[in-house]
């Protein structure tokens, strides 16, 4: 069985549709295959703006970084990276893409965990392969195709 340790910090007004961290490995366990750790940290919309500006050099708001853990090859480590979430983003795509709160956040929790496992969608090619694993993901965990809106 996988076992996924997720370590869940909200560092922004809790707001109630932040989902549960039983629901959030849930969604990671759709797409993991080996045992590993993640930290997820539920920022505000001025955290992530300064992140996103900080490591991707992008003076805008977004609603996931990703911080892949390389290792050092003479560490065994589990820890697979960390997901920096706006909270407060998310609910907005949601409503403008007239989705469930619960739906969008499933989606890019799994996307944000491709990201993690080395996926990435920098060209078409790329970009094909990482929304098929999520589509499939999504439609394994009982939801419909996050792409068609």
């Amino acid at each position: 069985m996988r076992k996924i340790k997720l370590n869940l910090q909200i560092k922004c007004h809790k707001e109630n549709h932040i989902p549960k961290k039983k629901k959030i490995k849930t969604w990671i366990k759709s797409i993991i295959k080996k045992k590993c750790e993640i930290t997820i940290r539920i920022v505000n919309i001025s955290k992530i703006k300064k992140l996103n500006f900080l490591y991707r050099n992008k003076n805008q708001s977004t609603n996931i970084l990703s911080f892949p853990f390389d290792s050092p090859k003479h560490i065994k480590s589990k820890i697979l990276g960390d997901l920096v979430i706006c909270a407060s983003i998310i609910k907005k795509e949601a409503i403008l893409q007239n989705k469930t709160i619960d739906v969008h956040w499933a989606h890019i929790i799994i996307h944000g965990t491709l990201h993690l496992l080395g996926y990435n969608h920098n060209n078409l090619n790329t970009s094909s392969i990482m929304e098929k694993i999520e589509i499939k993901a999504m439609i394994n965990l009982g939801y419909n195709d996050p792409y068609l809106i």
